[in-house]
């Protein structure tokens, strides 16, 4: 049984779609919009992938891995626009405040362990993506 009613877009590719270097993620802090489309393009896939697979907490991190990736280059008008094809998708796998706070905490020790995700909070991410808003 997969745990959520996401069709994974034929756009996304799950397979092979690796092509993010430490050099391409440099260029890509450093405002560089080409590669920031790259990271978010791989971003998706990641996240489609873990569907694909069926791993829960693995959809659960790459969703906020995407998130955060979108609140990172939010400059670039593609990012944002990718992200929004894909936020309702998001928005299903936090389904509440909960889930998303308990994967949140895990992903934030694991970004912390590498050097990464200074500054980002929970909250931040909650209102950059507006995941408990009612429309």
């Amino acid at each position: 049984k997969y745990l959520y009613m996401i069709k994974i877009p034929k756009w996304v590719n799950i397979k092979n779609y690796r092509t993010m270097t430490s050099t391409k993620k440099k260029k890509a802090v450093e405002g560089i919009k080409k590669y920031q489309l790259e990271w978010m393009k791989e971003e998706v896939n990641e996240f489609y992938e873990a569907i694909y697979l069926n791993d829960k907490d693995e959809i659960l991190d790459e969703a906020i891995g995407l998130i955060r990736t979108a609140q990172q280059f939010n400059e670039s008008k593609l990012v944002i626009r990718l992200f929004k094809k894909v936020i309702n998708d998001i928005r299903l796998v936090f389904s509440s405040k909960k889930i998303f706070s308990k994967a949140f905490k895990k992903w934030k020790i694991k970004k912390t362990k590498k050097g990464q995700a200074k500054g980002v909070t929970e909250n931040h991410l909650i209102e950059f993506a507006k995941l408990f808003k009612k429309n």
